[in-house]
């Protein structure tokens, strides 16, 4: 697909709106003249191509090659021509602008992350069908589980897979001090003025994905938000809860004496003017949000949430009963084949015994698969006579900062303390020290 697309003759008299299937043998027919209006006469296009190279337009075919005369690729030709018809040529969008997304995630964008029994093809599922749904999609779990992993692979595979609609991606992590500033834009120093004193309005994360900040044609880059929650949603949202739900917004700021407009392709007529932001019938926002934020941080309003898919992206089932750790090690088993680890009968039954403490310590608190991860690969470097020393220290490193914040968290350390391979003095310190907590029951 084109980077920037640009069309001879007069492109607003063609309808983009509707394929060429749908269009009848008149309207074809007219939209045809339309858009070889201004063309260059033949025998002008000759002889510049007798200037630039000494000879003439090639017409061997439909669809002929510039080749100078050692039959290599020549471009002369083609820039002298273009640089004819330059001022009578229009920017037309490079993606489509009206169609909507149809179609299917293919299986292979999960390949290399594990999910059991299936679950990466039923959330690839559910992805697909909210996109055709219209919904932008919230990936929801707790922390590990692959959330933005997930969405930056499906993004990603349908911008290889759909260029005709999606541009690119981007992937931002939001805050709590983020505003409409951060994510409509606002004014800022124009950096035109030698003296800066001018203020000029400043797209932010959202206006950049509709429209290249550089070349100002439009986009469709598709938006991740990685951890959306953490943002206070109304101050950060603001005009966008209008963008989101299909209609057109007017902005609080103007270009050239004009207000800014957010607005979509049915209350388009036309090109949009250099002040309108046109939102593509197929751009979503994808976000990720943790479970175990909400305790703490801003909840999202139902006006927000309501624009949204939410997709469970759920921490496996572990075996809660000791007498099924033979289940345990072999999930933990198929976990390391797919990340390519080699592991030893004793760091595979201490890991998951860790995993399955955690995890079931404090209903509704749970760890996912990326976490263990990076605890096997932890442990996977050091010797096995080192085991108990090399896990706890793993356990501090990537379980203990998940617990920041969790209101049960001593419970969480205490049970992950009686794990026999877990060095109970080491674990203590830390845990005073990061997490505020002690161990010992009798305290």
């Amino acid at each position: 697909m084109f980077d920037r697309l640009f069309l001879t003759g007069s492109i607003d008299d063609i309808d983009t709106s509707r394929s060429i299937t749908e269009k009848t043998t008149s309207e074809i027919d007219r939209e045809c003249d339309a858009l070889t209006t201004d063309l260059l006469p033949i025998a002008q296009a000759n002889s510049i191509c007798n200037e630039v190279a000494g000879i003439e337009f090639p017409v061997q075919s439909q669809y002929a090659t510039f080749r100078t005369d050692n039959d290599t690729i020549d471009h002369d030709q083609p820039v002298a021509l273009i640089e004819a018809i330059a001022d009578t040529l229009s920017e037309a969008p490079a993606i489509n602008i009206h169609k909507q997304y149809r179609g299917s995630i293919p299986s292979e964008t999960l390949d290399g992350l594990y999910f059991p029994d299936d679950q990466g093809e039923r959330i690839l599922e559910q992805i697909t069908t909210a996109l055709t749904a219209g919904k932008h999609i919230l990936l929801t779990g707790p922390p590990g589980t692959g959330k933005t992993e997930i969405a930056r692979r499906v993004c990603n595979s349908l911008a290889d897979t759909h260029p005709y609609l999606y541009s690119d991606f981007e992937m931002t992590t939001a805050t709590a001090d983020w505003s409409t500033f951060d994510t409509v834009g606002g004014y800022m120093p124009n950096e035109s003025e030698s003296d800066g004193d001018n203020l000029a309005f400043t797209p932010g994360i959202v206006l950049n994905r509709l429209k290249n900040a550089q070349t100002e044609a439009q986009s469709n880059d598709l938006l991740i938000v990685d951890e959306l929650n953490r943002a206070d949603i109304d101050k950060a949202f603001g005009q966008l809860f209008t963008l989101l739900s299909g209609q057109s917004v007017q902005l609080p700021y103007t270009k050239n004496g004009r207000e800014i407009e957010l607005t979509t392709t049915d209350e388009l007529s036309g090109r949009p003017a250099d002040r309108q932001y046109l939102v593509p019938n197929s751009w979503r926002i994808f976000a990720t949000m943790n479970t175990y934020d909400k305790t703490s941080l801003y909840e999202m309003s139902y006006a927000f949430m309501r624009r949204f898919a939410f997709i469970r992206v759920p921490a496996p089932t572990l075996p809660e009963d000791p007498a099924d750790d033979d289940q345990l090690e072999q999930l933990i088993y198929d976990y390391a084949n797919a990340w390519d680890l080699d592991l030893n009968r004793n760091e595979a039954m201490a890991i998951g015994r860790v995993w399955r403490e955690t995890n079931h310590a404090v209903e509704e608190r749970s760890i996912g698969p990326a976490i263990i991860e990076d605890i096997l690969r932890y442990v996977n470097q050091h010797p096995e006579d080192e085991l108990e020393y090399h896990l706890t220290q793993a356990v501090i490193s990537y379980i203990f900062p998940q617990l920041e914040g969790v209101p049960k968290r001593r419970t969480i350390v205490q049970e992950i303390a009686a794990v026999n391979e877990i060095e109970a003095l080491l674990l203590e310190q830390a845990a005073r020290e990061m997490l505020q907590v002690t161990v010992a029951t009798n305290e």
